[in-house]
């Protein structure tokens, strides 16, 4: 693998570990929010969605440099299935719906755009 190569991965896999760990800060969070107000459960799914995609958005902005739009979707993807299978595990269960592959292809969309955002603010300075 060559340099290049070396300090892509390094960024998407350091923007997937941000995002992650934001999605699960920001989940239990919202779940202690949830615990405290009683909000209810019709609420939970929507901001579950809008943790992840602004986890994953802001992971791309933070830590991709190079070529940030295809490494911002990889991301996304990526930390997409991460989340999955850690919340999966906090469940005890694994259980695919295929939802869970619309999750995917959101969080590459969400990750392109973080990127996006990311290329423009370092193409400023």
């Amino acid at each position: 693998m060559s340099g290049d190569s070396r300090r892509l991965a390094a960024q998407t896999c350091r923007s997937v570990c941000v995002s992650a760990l934001f999605v699960l800060a920001a989940v239990l969070l919202f779940a202690l929010l949830i615990k405290i107000f009683n909000f209810s459960s019709a609420v939970i799914m929507p901001v579950n969605q809008i943790i992840k995609l602004l986890a994953v958005a802001g992971g791309c902005i933070l830590c991709l440099r190079e070529k940030p739009v295809p490494c911002g979707a990889l991301a996304g993807a990526c930390t997409a299935i991460v989340t999955y299978f850690l919340f999966s595990a906090v469940a005890g269960s694994l259980s695919f719906v295929w939802g869970d592959v619309a999750d995917v292809f959101v969080g590459a969309l969400a990750g392109a755009i973080g990127g996006a955002i990311a290329g423009i603010v370092r193409g400023g300075r």
